[in-house]
């Protein structure tokens, strides 16, 4: 389900769910997708590998950013600006 509109983020933030699914924003944090046992592993691993660039640019970027975290939603881009979950 794709909404474009700008009334539809409105939408999606009153009702939360549709026909028994729940309806979620994919520019907000907080995407989750499913994955087994070892791919959440796999990821926790790289995440850890990470955590000192994740740090160095949350300290060059200072107040510019909420925070800098590993994401799974993007395959081909080198980062992603989302808005917080709640705003």
């Amino acid at each position: 389900l794709v909404l474009v509109a700008p009334i539809d983020e409105y939408c999606v933030q009153q009702l939360k769910e549709y026909d028994g699914k729940k309806l979620v924003s994919v520019t907000k944090e907080g995407l989750k997708f499913e994955e087994s046992e070892e791919e959440k592993k796999a990821w926790e691993e790289l995440c850890a590998d990470f955590e000192p660039l994740s740090k160095l640019m949350k300290e060059i970027l200072g107040d510019k950013v909420e925070k800098v975290v590993m994401s799974e939603r993007i395959s081909e881009s080198p980062c992603v600006l989302v808005t917080g979950e709640y705003g």
